[in-house]
C-alpha cells in the first residue's frame, strides 16, 4: 500500500468518527413525543409520573421550555425529569404524560419549577416573556410518600391566563396534587412489564390519570368490577397479583407452583378460573381464583402462543405456532376435545356465534372454522395479524406487521377497512360506552384509540413505555 493510500485511509477513518460523535451530540431540549433514553430500571426504587394538563385551551398559545421539575423530601432536591421539555398550551390542553422518574424513597412536601423560556404566539407573531430567574418553589397540598414499590402519578395543572396575567413576565402557574382516579367506572387500563406499572386512563378525557406499581413485570390483566377485583400476571414472579380496583391496593398475591415462565394468561367472564401458557414447560395450567390452588394442568405441545376462553362454547382455546393447531380443551380438566388445523403461525383466537376466527400471523390471513362441521375458509388481511376482537356485528383485526387494524365482517369474512394506526398494534378493548377502541402499540410507547363509528383514529396516548394488555371497565 502507498503512502498517499494509507494517508487518505486514515483520514476518512479520522473524518468518520467525528461524524459519528456529531451524531451523538444533540442539542437543545427535548421535542414533545419524543422519547429520552430511560435509566437503567431499579425495581426497588419508587416511580413518579407527571402528567400535566392545561385549564385553558381557549387562551393564546404559549411555548414553554422546562429546565427542570423536581421535589424535595427536606433535606435534598430530587428531579422528575430526565431532561429538558419544549410544551404548548395547545399541547397540555388535553393532558398528556410529560416525563417519568424513579426517586430515593422518602416523604416529599415541596415542588419546585425552573423555566429556561416562555414564548407567548399570537396572531402569527412571537413575543418572548421574561421567565423568573431562579426556581419557583410551592408546597405540595398533599404530602407524598415514596416506598418500594409504589409507583404513582403526580398531577400538574398549568393555569394558562393566570401564567399571562403580568405580561410581559411569566408567572409560574403550575399546580401539583396526587393522582385522582375516578371510582371503578369508565377506566382502561395498561399494563407496562418493563417499568412494573399499571397505568390508568380515563375513557371520557382518553387522558392518562394514574398509575399504581405491580412488581415483578406486570403482563396480562383481566377486571371483575362486580367484585371490585382486577388480576394481574406478574411474570418474573409467577404470581397472579390480586388488586382492589377502586384503589389498587394489593390485596393477595397467588403464587403459581411448578409454573417456571407463565407468558399469558385468561380468565374465565365469571372471574373463577384463570388459564395460563408456560412456554418453557409447554404446559397450560388452570388455577381456582376463590382459592388460589392449582386445580388441573396439561402438556399441549411444543410452544403455545396464545390462550382464550371462548364464553359461548365454554371451551379454553390454544394456538400452537410451530405445529400450526388451535386447540379446544374442557374448562375444568384441560382435556383436549377439538384439534384444528390451521395456517402458518396461528395468533389470536375469537369464537363469534361459535364460530371460531383465526389470525394467521405468517400467512396473512384470517381463518374460519367451525369445529362441529369442520367447515372453513380464509380471508387474506394485512399483514401479521396478530390479534382479533369482536364488537356487536365486526371484527377488529391487529395486523402487527402492517400498523393498522382491519374491520371485518363475519361469517362472510369481508374486508370493510384497513386502519393505519403506525407502529404494532397487539392487545385490544372496547370502551362501548364511549364509542372507542384501544389497542396497544407493542413496539411504540403508547395506545392508539379508535373511534368505532367513523372506524377513524382519533388520538394517539403516550405512555413513554412499551405497553402490552389492556382492560376497560365501563
Amino acid at each position: 500500500m502507498t503512502h498517499t493510500l494509507r494517508s487518505l485511509l486514515l483520514s476518512l477513518s479520522h473524518f468518520s468518527l467525528i461524524v459519528l460523535l456529531v451524531a451523538c451530540v444533540q442539542v437543545g431540549s427535548r421535542p414533545l413525543g419524543d422519547p429520552a433514553p430511560m435509566a437503567a430500571f431499579n425495581s426497588t426504587k419508587p416511580q413518579v409520573s407527571l402528567l400535566l394538563a392545561s385549564k385553558e385551551a381557549e387562551n393564546p398559545t404559549v411555548r414553554l421550555t422546562l429546565r427542570a421539575i423536581e421535589i424535595s423530601d427536606g433535606r435534598q432536591w430530587v428531579s422528575l425529569m430526565r431532561q429538558p421539555a419544549t410544551i404548548t398550551s395547545l399541547q397540555a390542553a388535553p393532558g398528556f404524560l410529560l416525563d417519568r422518574a424513579q426517586v430515593p424513597a422518602g416523604q416529599y412536601g415541596r415542588i419546585r419549577y425552573t423555566i429556561a423560556k416562555a414564548v407567548l404566539e399570537q396572531e402569527g407573531r412571537e413575543t418572548l416573556l421574561r421567565v423568573p430567574p431562579e426556581p419557583v418553589e410551592y408546597p405540595l397540598a398533599q404530602a407524598i410518600d415514596l416506598h418500594e414499590g409504589v409507583s404513582l402519578s403526580l398531577l400538574l395543572n398549568w393555569d394558562v391566563a393566570a401564567s399571562l396575567a403580568h405580561a410581559p413576565d411569566f408567572s409560574v402557574t403550575i399546580g401539583a396534587g396526587m393522582q385522582k382516579i375516578p371510582l371503578t367506572t369508565g377506566l382502561a387500563f395498561v399494563s407496562c412489564p418493563e417499568i412494573d406499572t399499571v397505568y390508568i386512563i380515563r375513557t371520557d378525557q382518553n387522558r392518562i390519570c394514574g398509575s399504581w406499581g405491580v412488581s415483578g413485570r406486570p403482563t396480562y390483566l383481566h377486571a371483575v368490577k362486580e367484585r371490585n377485583l382486577l388480576y394481574v400476571l406478574a411474570a418474573d414472579q409467577g404470581s397472579i397479583m390480586v388488586l382492589e380496583l377502586s384503589s389498587g391496593r394489593i390485596k393477595d398475591r397467588i403464587r403459581i407452583p411448578m409454573v417456571i415462565r407463565p407468558w399469558f394468561m385468561a380468565i374465565d367472564p365469571g372471574g373463577e378460573s384463570a388459564y395460563l401458557l408456560d412456554q418453557a414447560t409447554d404446559g397450560v395450567y388452570r388455577v381456582d381464583l376463590a382459592t388460589g390452588s392449582l386445580s388441573a394442568q396439561a402438556r399441549v405441545g411444543e410452544r403455545p402462543d396464545y390462550i382464550a376462553f371462548l364464553a359461548d362454547r365454554h371451551q379454553v382455546a390454544v394456538s400452537l405456532g410451530r405445529s400450526q393447531k388451535v386447540l379446544l380443551l374442557d374448562p375444568l380438566t384441560l382435556q383436549i376435545r377439538h384439534s384444528l388445523p390451521v395456517g402458518s403461525n396461528p395468533q389470536g383466537v375469537l369464537s363469534h356465534n361459535r364460530d371460531l376466527y383465526v389470525a394467521e400471523g405468517r400467512a396473512n390471513m384470517v381463518s374460519l372454522h367451525n369445529p362441529d362441521s369442520g367447515a372453513s375458509k380464509r380471508q387474506s388481511v394485512g399483514l401479521a395479524p396478530s390479534r382479533l376482537l369482536a364488537h356487536e356485528r365486526t371484527i377488529f383485526v391487529a395486523n402487527s406487521g402492517a400498523g393498522s387494524i382491519g374491520v371485518l365482517l363475519p361469517e362472510q369474512l369481508t374486508v370493510l377497512k384497513e386502519v393505519r394506526v403506525g407502529g404494532a398494534p397487539a392487545e385490544m378493548a372496547i370502551s362501548a360506552e364511549q364509542s372507542w377502541l384501544y389497542a396497544s402499540d407493542s413496539r411504540g410507547e403508547g395506545v392508539v384509540v379508535l373511534d368505532l363509528n367513523s372506524h377513524r383514529l382519533t388520538t394517539r396516548i403516550e405512555l413513554k413505555a412499551r405497553p402490552l394488555d389492556l382492560e376497560v371497565i365501563l
